[in-house]
């Protein structure tokens, strides 16, 4: 009949003959993985597992104690499956890889070893002798740890054991006092046995001795058995190496030898248990001789049980030793003290248990956290040591990788991760408690230096202005941003440089600074071009709010060009769609007879012919059409444009300054080919030179109009001499008669000026070449490179200056020194910072370029920084190719000077 299994805690109710007195087997350990948890196949039965099914234990506790009751024997067998088991473990194991609860397996190990141990206390309280597997036939050194954590608990708890089993009827004082029936004895299995070996008993032997030694060492086994967590016996044996084959390494085949025996058995044996055969077997064996007497570890185990049936065990060894406690309870009274004891160990999670067990048993973390804490100060200190008093996130973060790299190098065990976001949890609060730096970005590419802050310009991004920081607006200092960078700039001018701060709005790096130079060098005197501006109507103005995909598409209106010559120009904001430009930025203008006639006869793009000379057609026809003022849309005068002004802005809107700037510096005079740039500062010496720029241009006049150009020799006319000499040397105008007009040469003088973050400004003789004059200062190159209308002029130049490392210079100014001729020189400047898809950024009077007056020196300053809806277009750290930053070509043309009427 097969005995009835059972699990703690369990009631015997179910049991009969309670008042029976037992001895309580134990069977700890660890097994093999193809074992399935099984320990029991060396008393001689494996009934306490079912083969067929995968076991499983508590998910609390990760063990299970089952057992069962052989009343014809009086024994009790209990069998502690959990973590020690390989099935066991591997199962826990990929339940902790799925949920991932800890971040490494020795933080989880360490838990899980806690709750397994509390079990096993529940063992050595409850049990009379407890035999330890091993699958191996080498002492497992780890339980001597286990073991002594195991002592340290039962000594803590042992009043609290003795209270508990008071409550309990039957269970004798000296039982209560002492919280456990006797001090267990430990018998070790050892499941394999080396090959090749002859005499067992000596191995035996000799591992007896090497367990004793290591026990005694440390004090887990005593002279007084009551003092000590177990004994072992002084006079018999307590290791058995298991000889045979090990039915566990083979389960199938197992299964298939215990079907037979069990075909075998005969109807008068059906009521006896396997183990009982077994016994039976052994007892019988053990009257004959040693020498003829068969191993087997039931009979190994049964001397044990017969000793403690008989007068128990008393394993103290001394001369004044006392006897030892020993007690053999009944069915009932040990039902209830395991269920006791049970419910205190594993159930109740006690502070003191649990608190004394974790620090006993997790050594790995104790270390780790022992080693931890000693390193993290020192690599605390790491980041703290040489830093500024305020400093940005690339810094912090660099010296936090500095700090990881020393924590790294000592820190070790299951806590490193946790000691590891301390270590950046506390060197953030470090750099956050005031040393935090504002990081937003000038429209220049540098960081505000100023502590973390509230008020100041947006900048371009960057820093901590996200929403945590918006938050803690209310507690921050109030300043304006500050990068510490200063450049050297020149004015609109050109005539005076100063120094400026790295701006952080729009409005102080193209409008304001500007406005501040102007003043301080007179140039805010001098005759200026007013570009198109909002113009508020209303106290209430705001500004726009702008949509993607809007594009201008209409110009606002047209105002009379044909100013007379000393006044200011007034230019109407003009078509987005540029007229009469391709999307190359090329003109499709000239001689086009498809083209509109308007467009055709006063609008022209210069390109060069042959040799250093460009001709172009001017023909006066229809000129009456340039005065007319047709008003096509107003511009809005409630909402502004937010930014700067460029192609892809919406139609109607004005921005509320102007990001460029157009001055007269005054005569043509001022500029003498031979001296160069006196009156410019800052300019490379061999590089302060205009280039020349002739200009071949034939009218063709209207006949019923009559001529108004110059007729040779009519010295009022314009201030021409009779030779076709201007009174100006360095602009000659000579004139020839030629087929269907007259055709006529102007000189032109053009500087394209860049100019370098430390003020160094050069001129460009052509898009990739610096202007460079000999000695004598003459120059060689012509202005025709960087006038043409298919070549850009890149944005951004590297600087000829002598630096390590070379700075780049941008685009700055275009110097004109106009003709003193019947003509206009025209300009459309048209500057896209990026490549494409970057926006093109124009000045607002792109339906008529605009037009310079005679016999004059301007100066048209470009923006000095250039913001889009997305953000400012960076200058480059490096030189780039020209598509990063360009001055679209098609900038310079040439019209008809067109005489009021009275």
């Amino acid at each position: 009949m097969r005995p009835k299994k059972f699990i703690l805690p369990c009631s015997s109710e179910n049991f009969t003959s309670t008042d029976e007195k037992v001895v309580i087997v134990s069977i700890i350990g660890k097994s093999q993985y193809r074992a399935k948890c099984s320990k029991t196949e060396m008393i001689g039965t494996n009934l306490l597992i079912d083969l067929l099914d995968h076991p499983s234990v508590n998910a609390d506790s990760f063990s299970e104690i089952e057992g069962y009751y052989d009343h014809q024997e009086r024994i009790i067998y209990l069998h502690l499956r959990g973590l020690f088991d390989g099935d066991t473990l591997v199962n826990e194991y990929d339940n902790f890889m799925k949920k991932l609860d800890c971040k490494d397996f020795l933080s989880a190990w360490a838990y899980m070893r806690e709750t397994y141990a509390k079990s096993l206390l529940v063992l050595f309280h409850i049990s009379h002798i407890i035999v330890l597997h091993h699958p191996t036939h080498t002492f497992d050194y780890s339980y001597v740890h286990l073991f002594r954590a195991l002592d340290v608990i039962r000594q803590k708890t042992i009043g609290q054991i003795s209270t508990l089993l008071t409550s309990i009827a039957g269970i004798p004082k000296i039982w209560c006092t002492n919280g456990r029936p006797c001090s267990p004895r430990v018998l070790f299995y050892f499941e394999t046995c080396p090959e090749a070996i002859e005499n067992i008993k000596k191995l035996e032997h000799s591992l007896e001795d090497q367990i004793y030694h290591v026990l005694r060492k440390h004090r887990i086994v005593t002279n007084i058995s009551a003092n000590s967590l177990f004994a072992i016996p002084a006079n018999q044996e307590f290791v058995y190496v298991n000889k045979g084959r090990s039915e566990s390494s083979d389960m199938i085949g197992y299964m298939i030898t215990k079907l037979m025996e069990s075909c075998k058995v005969g109807p008068g044996n059906t009521n006896k248990s396997l183990l009982n055969n077994n016994n039976l077997e052994c007892m019988t064996l053990d009257s004959s001789s040693s020498e003829t007497r068969p191993r087997s570890f039931s009979f190994f185990l049964q001397q044990h049980i017969k000793l403690a049936f008989s007068k128990g065990f008393d394993d103290n060894v001394g001369r004044h030793s006392t006897p030892a406690h020993f007690e053999i309870p009944s069915v009932s009274g040990f039902f209830h003290v395991a269920n006791g004891i049970y419910d205190f160990f594993v159930k109740s999670n006690d502070k003191e248990v649990d608190g004394n067990l974790h620090g006993l048993l997790d050594t790995d973390v104790k270390f780790s956290k022992s080693r931890c804490n000693k390193v993290l100060p020192r690599a605390l200190q790491t980041y703290q040591d040489n830093s500024p008093q305020h400093y940005g996130r690339a810094y912090h973060e660099n010296k936090l990788t500095h700090a990881m790299a020393v924590f790294e190098m000592h820190a070790r065990g299951p806590l490193f991760d946790e000691f590891a976001e301390k270590l950046h949890s506390e060197c953030d609060k470090h750099w956050k408690t005031g040393r935090q730096m504002c990081e937003v970005l000038s429209l220049t590419g540098n960081p505000c230096t100023n502590p973390l802050h509230s008020g100041g310009s947006e900048g371009a991004g960057g820093g901590e202005h996200s929403d945590e920081r918006v938050k803690e607006d209310n507690e921050l200092p109030l300043m304006e941003h500050c990068s510490g960078v200063r450049y050297i700039c020149a004015c609109n001018c050109g005539r005076s440089q100063g120094p400026r701060d790295d701006p952080f709005n729009v409005r102080h790096a193209n409008h304001d600074w500007f406005q501040i130079m102007a003043k301080q060098c007179g140039c805010a005197q001098l005759e200026t071009v007013q570009f198109p501006v909002f113009q508020p109507s209303t106290h209430n103005y705001r500004a726009a709010q702008l949509f993607p995909g809007t594009r201008r598409k209409d110009s606002f209106g047209r105002v009379d060009l044909s100013t007379p010559q000393g006044q200011t120009q007034a230019c109407s904001l003009a078509d987005g769609t540029l007229h009469g430009y391709g999307s190359a930025g090329q003109s499709q203008l000239t001689n086009d007879p498809n083209g509109d006639e308007h467009q055709r006869m006063n609008k022209t793009s210069l390109t060069p012919s042959d040799g250093d000379k460009v001709v172009i057609q001017v023909s006066d026809d229809n000129a009456d059409n340039l005065k007319e003022k047709s008003l096509v849309r107003q511009p809005s005068t409630t909402e502004y444009l937010p930014g700067m002004l460029h192609t892809e802005s919406p139609t109607g809107l004005l921005p509320q300054f102007s990001s460029w700037s157009l001055v007269c510096l005054g005569p043509s005079s001022l500029y003498s080919h031979n001296l160069g740039l006196q009156h410019q500062t800052g300019v490379l010496q061999n590089s302060a030179f205009l280039l020349p720029w002739d200009v071949t241009v034939r009218l063709e006049h209207q006949k019923d109009r009559g001529a108004f150009w110059p007729i040779v020799g009519d010295h009022s006319a314009h201030g021409f001499s009779s030779r076709g000499k201007s009174f100006q040397n360095s602009n000659a105008l000579k004139c020839r008669k030629s087929k269907g007009g007259k055709e006529f040469v102007v000189k032109i003088f053009v500087g394209v000026e860049y100019e370098c973050p430390r003020g160094h400004r050069f001129m460009a003789a052509a898009p990739d070449k610096v202007l460079k004059a000999t000695g004598n200062g003459i120059v060689k190159d012509s202005g025709n490179k960087v006038t043409s209308s298919t070549a850009d002029m890149p944005l951004y130049f590297p600087c000829p200056c002598r630096q390590t490392k070379p700075l780049i210079a941008q685009l700055m100014r275009i110097h004109v020194v106009t003709p003193k001729a019947p003509v206009h020189v025209t300009l459309n400047p048209r500057v896209q910072p990026g490549p494409p898809p970057a926006p093109i950024f124009i000045t607002g009077c792109e339906e008529e370029p605009i037009r310079l007056s005679q016999s004059a020196y301007w100066v048209l300053r470009l923006p000095y920084v250039y913001m889009g809806e997305k953000g400012p277009y960076l200058p480059p750290k490096e030189p780039v190719p020209i598509s990063h930053g360009r001055l679209l070509a098609g900038m310079y043309g040439i019209s008809e000077v067109v005489p009021e009427k009275k």
